[in-house]
């Protein structure tokens, strides 16, 4: 287990160091001033300073920051706060652009080896996500479960529409139904009683028909470009999507994951091999591309909007102003992780 949870530290901080690495490259070539690229929140563990910027491995795993010059004195005139507001624009966008390009690559090699991919086929269902309390979980099915068949009275229930699996099974809604799981190298079957709850079907599972799909070289640029795109889209109406239901139902905030939750999904995607690994990866990296562009306070996205007022009015955002909001941001962004990660904690462990 403490393996799995040092390689699993390894792989968030390739994300949030390329997360950052954006910010440190664009303010590079923008001649600005970088005092400190730093991985994980303070206290320092290690640090070395090579020409002007210190470099540091932090106690706090779960983040990272980049240190700029003159980001706390509008004085500075070779300083962060005294550059045209397209400059600090490019900067602020620069990790969420890394973020992007990061997950385009690794859909790109990806597909060398093969990536999982809509097949349409009942014998490539696979589980997504299995919600809490659902027949799924009681009768211990988890994410990356291959569903192979469904069985009533001994005998195969014939599904014709995977889009439309909630209605298939309606006549079934209370009956004790056999499912066949393939879970990596094993076959076994268990028992469950569809019902309906809150609307997450009868099953309490989000699924998809996959398979591995595999391009050839150097085609795989191409339909990684493709995938990137696609996959972007449909975050961002995912999320969109969230924010809605939020407004309207305040517990569909029990569906957000923190580290603990990422590292259990992790856990499982490892069990699937390297493709679902790498998928997951790139999705990640563009969930926070999308997160950091939203526009709130402390996100990149709520300083684009500072900034890009700047450069439409022509003025520039007084330092204590800027500071306040970001404060104010920050510290609501420390206290929701805190909340998450404490749900995730008593979810794991307290059911």
């Amino acid at each position: 287990m403490i393996e799995n949870i040092v390689i699993f530290l390894i792989f968030l901080s390739i994300l949030i160091l390329v997360h950052e690495l954006g910010h440190f490259f664009l303010a590079k070539i923008s001649k600005v001033g970088v005092e400190e690229f730093g991985l994980g929140f303070p206290p320092r563990i290690i640090s070395f300073k090579y020409n002007e910027t210190l470099y540091s491995i932090n106690l706090i795993p779960f983040g990272g920051f980049v240190k700029l010059r003159g980001e706390i004195d509008e004085n500075d005139p070779k300083g962060f706060l005294a550059q045209p507001a397209y400059i600090k624009i490019l900067i602020v966008l620069g990790g969420v652009l890394f973020n992007i390009i990061f997950a385009y690559f690794i859909f790109s090699f990806g597909y060398l080896v093969g990536l999982p991919e809509y097949s349409g086929k009942l014998e490539n269902i696979t589980i997504l996500q299995v919600f809490p309390d659902s027949p799924a979980e009681k009768a211990g099915l988890k994410l990356g479960d291959k569903v192979l068949y469904f069985k009533y009275n001994n005998e195969i229930i014939q599904i014709k529409n995977l889009h439309n699996l909630k209605e298939e099974l309606k006549p079934y809604i209370g009956k004790k139904l056999i499912v066949g799981v393939e879970r990596g190298p094993y076959k076994f079957e268990t028992e469950l009683i569809p019902f309906i709850k809150d609307n997450i079907g009868p099953l309490g599972i989000s699924f998809s028909s996959l398979k591995l799909e595999k391009k050839s070289f150097p085609s795989n640029f191409y339909y990684g470009f493709i995938k990137t795109y696609e996959t972007l889209v449909n975050l961002i109406v995912a999320i969109k999507d969230f924010f809605l239901r939020l407004v309207k139902e305040t517990k569909v905030a029990k569906e957000v994951i923190g580290p603990f939750g990422l590292y259990d999904i992790y856990t499982q995607m490892k069990t699937l091999g390297i493709s679902y690994i790498l998928h997951f990866a790139a999705i990640i990296s563009l969930n926070l591309a999308i997160i950091n562009i939203l526009p709130f306070p402390a996100l990149d996205g709520g300083r684009f909007i500072v900034y890009l007022f700047e450069l439409i009015i022509k003025k520039r955002t007084p330092f204590v102003v800027e500071n306040i909001i970001n404060t104010i941001g920050f510290s609501i962004l420390i206290i929701l992780m805190i909340l998450i990660t404490i749900k995730d904690i008593t979810a794991k462990f307290f059911k």
